[in-house]
Parts: C-alpha cells; sequence; structure tokens
C-alpha cells in the first residue's frame, strides 16, 4: 500500500507530514499516529462524545481520564515505557497540549530511526491498552520497549509484511534480551521442592552487555506454594539489588500473575498480599524500577539457580556447575 501525506489539514506543518510518511516504520504504526494527531482513537473522552460511556478512566493506569496525550505521554504505564528508552530525555521533559504539538516537536528532535521508534511504541502502548481491555494477557513496560524494537528490525528485513514481523517479534519476547545501557536486569525465580517442605530461589543480575553480575542460589527450609516461592524471590531480588546500590533496575521473572499484582494500582487481597506490600515498599527505595514478565524459556538461569538451591540446599556460595552454560544459551539465542 502506497501511503501520501493528505492536503486536507492545512494548519498542519508538511514538514510533520513529510517526516511521518518517510519514517522507516510499518503503514500501520504511521497510520496509527495520524489517527491519533487528528484525535480520532476510540479513547474513553472520544467514545463518551459519540455514546453514553461509562467508564473514563485510563485502561492502563485505572487513574485518571483517558485523552490521546494522557495515553501515550503522561499515564503512569507510558512514562515507565519511555524510561526504558534511548529517547527518553525527549520524552519525560515534554509537555505538550496536543499530539499534534508533541509528535511536531519529537519529529524536529530526534533522526529518522529515533522517529520511527517512537511511532512503534506508541503503536505498541495502544495494542498493550486493547489487550488489557479485553483481558488478554498484556506486555508490560520493558516488553513494549522490546516489542516495538524487534517489529522494526523484522520491518527492516520483510518490509511491511506484518505477520511475519509480528511473528517475530512475539517470538523474540520469550527469549532473555539485554537490558537498556544504564540499566541492570536482575532475573528471578522461585521453586517448590515435591512435598511443599522447602522453598528454591534463583537470582541473576545482569548488564546490557549480558555480562553476569551476581548471584543467588537460596534455599528456604519452610513450606509454602509456588506462588509464595515466587512472592519470596521477587522480594529477594529487591533486597539484593538495594545491596549492591543499583539505581537502575529492570526485575524479570515467569510468573505473570505476580507481576500483575506488583504492578496493579489496586490492594492485593490475595494470601501474598503482605509480600506484595514488602514488594512495593522496597522497590520505591530504587531511583528506577520496572517489573516485566518473561516466559519459561527467557528466565532459564534463574530457574536453573533456584533448582540448584533445592537440590543442593542452603545459600550456595561456589558456582553452580551449569551455570555458564545456561546463560552462554541465553546470549547466543
Amino acid at each position: 500500500m502506497s501511503i501520501k501525506a493528505s492536503s486536507s489539514g492545512t494548519c498542519w506543518s508538511s514538514q510533520l507530514w513529510h517526516k511521518v510518511w518517510q519514517a522507516p516504520a510499518p503503514n500501520k504504526a504511521k497510520l496509527f499516529i495520524w489517527r491519533a494527531i487528528r484525535n480520532i482513537l476510540p479513547t474513553a473522552c472520544n467514545l463518551q462524545m459519540r455514546m453514553p460511556y461509562d467508564n473514563f478512566s485510563c485502561p492502563l493506569c485505572e487513574s485518571v481520564s483517558e485523552g490521546p496525550i494522557h495515553t501515550f505521554l503522561h499515564c503512569a504505564f507510558a512514562r515507565q515505557v519511555w524510561a526504558l528508552s534511548n529517547v527518553r530525555w525527549h520524552i519525560l521533559d515534554s509537555s505538550p497540549l496536543s499530539m499534534e504539538e508533541w509528535i511536531t516537536d519529537l519529529s524536529a528532535k530526534l533522526s529518522t530511526t529515533e522517529f520511527a521508534f517512537v511511532t512503534m511504541v506508541c503503536w505498541t502502548i495502544w495494542w498493550t491498552r486493547n489487550l488489557k481491555l479485553a483481558n488478554k494477557e498484556f506486555l508490560l513496560p520493558l516488553q513494549v520497549i522490546e516489542f516495538a524494537h524487534n517489529y522494526l528490525t523484522a520491518f527492516s528485513a520483510h518490509g511491511n509484511s506484518f505477520s511475519k514481523g509480528l511473528s517475530a517479534s512475539m517470538e523474540n519476547l520469550h527469549k532473555w534480551i539485554h537490558p537498556p545501557p544504564d540499566s541492570i536486569k536482575v532475573n528471578f525465580d522461585g521453586g517448590v521442592l515435591d512435598g511443599g517442605c522447602a522453598l528454591g530461589i534463583g537470582i541473576l543480575a545482569r548488564n546490557a552487555s549480558s555480562h553476569c553480575l551476581a548471584w543467588l542460589s537460596l534455599r528456604l527450609d519452610r513450606g509454602g506454594t509456588a506462588e509464595m516461592a515466587e512472592a519470596l524471590a521477587a522480594r529477594e531480588a529487591i533486597h539484593f539489588a538495594l545491596r549492591h546500590r543499583w539505581p537502575r533496575v529492570i526485575f524479570e521473572g515467569d510468573s505473570s500473575t505476580l507481576m500483575n499484582k506488583i504492578s496493579s494500582v489496586q490492594a492485593d487481597l490475595s494470601v501474598i498480599s503482605p509480600l506484595v506490600a514488602d514488594i512495593r515498599f522496597l522497590s520505591s527505595l530504587i531511583d528506577y524500577v520496572s517489573f516485566s514478565f518473561v516466559r519459561r524459556v527467557g528466565n532459564s538461569a534463574a530457574d536453573f539457580l533456584a533448582g540448584c538451591a533445592l537440590n543442593r540446599g542452603g545459600d550456595a556460595s561456589c558456582l553452580p556447575p551449569g551455570l555458564l552454560s545456561v546463560i552462554c544459551i541465553d546470549n547466543a539465542e
């Protein structure tokens, strides 16, 4: 499909439209930005103008009324996304009054590649918003960044073959991916010994170069469920990061239920609510923190360490045999 700039909006800058249409991004993303600038996305505020609509709140942060500027810039979820990106300095300090003003400003400040990335991130934030509205498994902030990056990479190889790009992006979401240059990624996992008489915790920290900075394999001789083991592992991972004084940390685990509990603004009423409260409080002591869900295949190193704790027992001080092989497999994928 060929896309050309419209001449109908004479109040809009021709330079802006040229930047949008020429961006090396999928047509789908560019058309989406065009709709956002024209304020014709079906946000809660726009829907209320067309029909009775009871819920004005943003589906992602569940706090204030949903409009385009809120969704892509002021929403707590969106700000977590941008804080993980390499364009955050241009995004987080801006306070535009409209999408047109915001996109115009970014089109002037960013390179063509960076601008294409912004369009893809906005599209992915909206897609995530729709997944949450449909009560489906949705992406967390780091996964939004990873998905947008992977999609653009696939686009550069396949053009506007969306099925190929989407397939490649979803496949890569299941793998371990290194964090941004100024962040540390801490993977954690919890396991339960057969019979439920002991819990195992595995934690591994790596930097943007995929180098292992520190690890922990800990056995707890106490009973508990798999959900409790995951929550204890998450809390221990935060203590782990605080001890190392890392200012920007991405915590990654393979329990989507736990990640949703931690990220939700709602009070948790489950049996692990005290642990969830601890996790939220302790994470507030770190300058920047994000929690991201990854499937088990992308959390294999932490899973391996949790298994080592259960099999060997105690607080392992020697490097478990096989850990380096697991890390090498992660880095190679």
